[in-house]
């Protein structure tokens, strides 16, 4: 485990601090105990204090099978116990960190990780048991659903890689020279640099002997080609055809009960989350805010017990009153929770972030992971640089563009609604 993480650059001595692994395959959590690690110990070593903000969203593993799931949290939580981090903090950590599910499977995956590590399993095609078997052919392009299991791994794997990011793996070599293979082939190493292969079989990886021969495989993204040092655009495409989804801010419903200010007390600390408004936006540039927002849910997207977070049962009895009158809890909705769900995972990844109300369109783009507020809209751009959304976007470009098709309304206030935002042509 250390030897692939060192090899990805994975390590104390490297800043973590914005950098996002994926284990896609967990297990009983080897990789993440020894990364966990290696993150507290790289935010200590760079000033960065090792809070819930600062670790929630640096790692996300997938195990299918939910004993080890458990096993995987239970001995990450321990590891960050033992670095001196608060068992809240740990906890929530293991949790976010964690998910029990078919990595293959998963929705609304973002892509941008950094790293990618583990050990993906190697099963042939044939020995996947039936129903999966059906509900991987339905789902997985058709280019690597045969063979064996370890080439889908790879190829979602290489899609979520951010460019110049960094995947390690021990999985079989078969990928490289067998027939099912080719088209794999044909797609990932015009893209990728093959750095480390064909390395011989890794020491005391294995829990217990495996006919398959192992191969250690790191492999680093390219950059997108470019012409003339700019790439070629293409122009009037709508966001939508660009592969950007556009979403908007959470709804709340008494809206104070559920933010805090710096002077409010606080709540359990892994239910809150950085927050961004409206007035937190302007000239291009968002201001930073130290408002925060209540999410009562965990990582899952389940509603939390109020009854086991007893700082936040205070808090939200104070404007019990109001938060039972609002029509979703006339409905029949826990009268504590949030007209949207809010997880942190949603709105964590690069976003650009446009006011729905403003005098002059304006476009911010956040790396911090903050959730915004019901009155912003949201692009995400998983098959693109968002970078370049961005220079598409700023400068005047997204005024220029909503003119023709949106309205203006009382006080030359220009609509920036998500419906003009997905006809609009940039």
């Amino acid at each position: 485990m250390d030897r692939i993480l060192n090899l990805v650059g994975w390590t104390a001595a490297q800043d973590l601090s914005d950098a996002r692994l994926l284990e896609p395959a967990a297990g009983d959590g080897a990789f993440l105990d020894a990364a966990a690690e290696r993150l507290v110990n790289s935010l200590a070593n760079h000033g960065h204090e090792p809070r819930i903000k600062n670790l929630r969203d640096r790692i996300l593993a997938f195990e299918l099978v939910p004993e080890e799931a458990a096993k995987a949290r239970r001995r990450v939580a321990t590891r960050l116990i033992a670095l001196g981090i608060h068992q809240a903090t740990a906890r929530a950590c293991a949790n976010a960190w964690v998910k029990t599910g078919d990595f293959l499977l998963a929705d609304r995956m973002h892509k941008g990780f950094s790293h990618v590590v583990g050990n993906p399993p190697y099963i042939r095609w044939s020995k996947i048991p039936s129903p999966l078997r059906s509900a991987y052919t339905r789902r997985l392009p058709k280019t690597v659903s045969r063979g064996d299991l370890c080439l889908p791994f790879l190829d979602r794997s290489f899609e979520l890689l951010a460019p110049q990011g960094k995947c390690g793996f021990i999985c079989s070599d078969r990928w490289r020279y067998a027939g099912y293979g080719e088209a794999f082939r044909r797609k990932w190493l015009p893209l990728m640099d093959i750095e480390t292969e064909g390395a011989g079989r890794p020491k005391d990886v294995f829990h217990r002997d495996v006919y398959v021969y192992p191969d250690i495989l790191l492999a680093s993204r390219r950059r997108q080609p470019t012409s003339n040092g700019r790439r070629r655009r293409k122009r009037g495409q709508r966001l939508t055809e660009l592969g950007c989804t556009i979403r908007v801010g959470p709804a709340l419903g008494v809206a104070e009960a559920f933010l805090l200010n710096p002077e409010d007390s606080e709540v359990e600390a892994e239910l809150l989350h950085p927050w961004i408004d409206t007035c937190d936006i302007s000239a291009a540039r968002i201001q930073p805010s130290s408002r925060r927002v209540i999410a009562p849910y965990h990582a899952d997207g389940t509603l939390i017990n109020l009854e086991e977070f007893p700082a936040l049962a205070a808090r939200l009895g104070l404007f019990k009153q109001r938060l039972e009158n609002r029509y979703i809890v006339r409905q029949g909705a826990p009268w504590y929770r949030t007209i949207d769900r809010i997880r942190a995972s949603d709105w964590s990844p690069p976003k650009l972030l446009i006011p729905e109300l403003a005098k002059v369109p304006l476009v911010s783009l956040d790396r911090s992971g903050a959730i915004p507020s019901h009155g912003i809209y949201c692009i995400f751009s998983p098959e693109r640089d968002i970078n370049e959304i961005y220079d598409r976007l700023s400068n005047g470009k997204l005024a220029r563009a909503l003119s023709p098709i949106s309205p203006k309304v009382k006080g030359s206030y220009t609509r920036c609604y998500g419906r003009f935002l997905s006809a609009m042509a940039i």
